[in-house]
């Protein structure tokens, strides 16, 4: 057996505000814990929530999967990370709070490989991924990330008028995905104009419209309009909407947003486990590999606005968003 993983924060200079994590028991177990950054800057223990959540998962599935009795399926897994992330809400007294507002959530991706005797079984919630044997790519794509994108991607030319400089430009962009077109003028600089926000939207809600014809105009009008802060919450395990989509949160997770896989355990030669930050995979197994797919990323689209359209881009050496890769080679 041969293991490989690394993890960088987006800003390399702060490795402590990093909030993936990983999980490595050898023959046993392998993940990938992507905390999801709180949308208020909520802090727990001196941790952001998306840190937080990370380490209680963390400390919960190595727990959990070590005992003598663990147990062997991923949906009970993912019901016992639930409850762990429910219990903390109790510890710090805002149960109820967290029920109302998600915002404040405790919340985080999984991607979870089980090695079972004959099996290895995949466990998805969120969207990170696993790559099996180098080629096959499991991994949940969200619709609500490619509005939210194609918001910023509308928004690019349109900030572009108004100023040239890069980290200006990025934090506009990233401020109309966050807090949407409806948001007040005076959160971002005396650049913008209510009829720059209204010219953005307009081509948001139709570019999204042309894309995206299966969801409903009035979801796509949401989130546009309200941004990540405002909107995307309530589609948060969800599955009763097509935008629906399942996150680690201490709050019931509907079966049908939980993607389980077994695999023929003889059928497989590696696995390797990735957080959202690499916006594409390596040529090969290895760190060294999907560092170099991570390098031509920032050098081919740094701004993630051409060639890989996120809800976010990299500034100079702080990058769109933690990356965290962790490669096994039975």
């Amino acid at each position: 057996m041969w293991i490989e993983a690394f993890s960088e924060a987006k800003d390399p200079s702060k490795p402590d505000a990093n909030e993936d994590r990983l999980v490595i028991l050898p023959g046993k177990a392998y993940a990938v814990i992507d905390g999801v950054t709180d949308r208020h800057g909520t802090r727990y223990d001196g941790m952001l929530s998306g840190q937080y959540a990370a380490v209680t998962v963390k400390g919960a599935l190595e727990h959990l999967l070590s005992a003598p009795d663990a147990p062997q399926d991923g949906l009970s897994i993912v019901q016992t990370l639930t409850r762990c992330l429910a219990q903390a809400y109790e510890d710090h007294g805002i149960a109820e709070t967290a029920r109302r507002d998600k915002n404040i959530r405790l919340s985080a991706a999984l991607a979870l490989v089980l090695v079972q005797d004959e099996t290895i079984d995949i466990v998805l919630v969120g969207d990170s991924g696993v790559r099996i044997n180098g080629g096959r790519i499991l991994q949940m794509e969200k619709d609500l990330d490619l509005i939210t994108s194609a918001l910023r991607r509308e928004a690019w030319p349109v900030i572009g008028v108004r100023t040239q400089d890069p980290v200006t430009r990025e934090q506009l962009s990233r401020r109309i995905t966050w807090h949407g077109t409806r948001q007040p003028l005076d959160g971002l600089s005396e650049l913008m104009t209510a009829e720059d926000l209204l010219r953005i939207e307009e081509r948001a809600i139709a570019a999204n419209a042309a894309a995206l014809p299966h969801v409903p105009r009035a979801d796509i009008e949401n989130l546009v309009q309200g941004g990540i802060v405002n909107a995307q919450g309530g589609y948060q395990n969800d599955a009763s909407t097509c935008l629906g989509y399942p996150c680690l949160d201490g709050f019931e997770i509907p079966e049908d947003l939980i993607r389980i896989e077994r695999l023929p355990k003889n059928e497989i030669d590696t696995i390797e486990i990735y957080s959202d930050g690499y916006f594409k995979p390596g040529d090969g197994f290895g760190v060294t590999a999907w560092e170099k797919a991570f390098a031509e990323v920032e050098r081919e689209d740094p701004s993630k606005i051409v060639l890989y359209s996120s809800p976010k881009g990299s500034i100079g050496s702080t990058w769109a968003d933690d990356r965290t890769y962790l490669g096994v080679r039975f």
